[in-house]
């Protein structure tokens, strides 16, 4: 992840192209854990990450980042076209009903806060983590389930 993101963000301050990165955090993840065991919640991560990757460009990268966190880097790629993009991603999780058979078939229903950020000039990759980490702190203390750009 970081070297093709720090590849990325090279191009793009070179080409002097628009960049964004998201943060994207499962929300109450750890509920889903307590109640139904790590397993389950191993499996709703594949499943999380297969939508997101069906969301995606095949020119953007999708990596895990901690726990239940992943980090999207979208070339070329403006701030309005971003904000479409993730709310087409939170959308498409939270209409996914993931069905697990541990003992007993059940539904669990997932939701996804995420943050955005832009590259501006002499960015760096910890600078983009930082403000996307920023915003994608504002999209849980606002309720989760939400898009903020930071």
């Amino acid at each position: 992840m970081n070297e093709y993101f720090k590849r990325q963000i090279s191009r793009a301050l070179n080409d002097n192209k628009p960049l964004a990165l998201f943060l994207a955090d499962l929300d109450h993840f750890k509920r889903i854990n307590d109640i139904n065991g790590h397993m389950v919640g191993d499996e709703v991560l594949f499943a999380v990450a297969t939508v997101l990757t069906q969301q995606i460009r095949p020119t953007d990268l999708l990596a895990r980042f901690g726990g239940e966190e992943f980090a999207i880097i979208l070339p070329e790629t403006s701030s309005n076209e971003a904000k479409q993009i993730a709310e087409r991603i939170r959308l498409a999780i939270e209409s996914t009903r993931l069905g697990f058979d541990n003992g007993n078939i059940q539904e669990i229903h997932v939701t996804l806060s995420i943050g955005i950020t832009n590259l501006m000039l002499g960015d760096d990759i910890n600078q983009l983590l930082s403000r996307a980490d920023l915003a994608l702190y504002q999209a849980k203390e606002n309720g989760r389930n939400r898009v903020e750009c930071n």
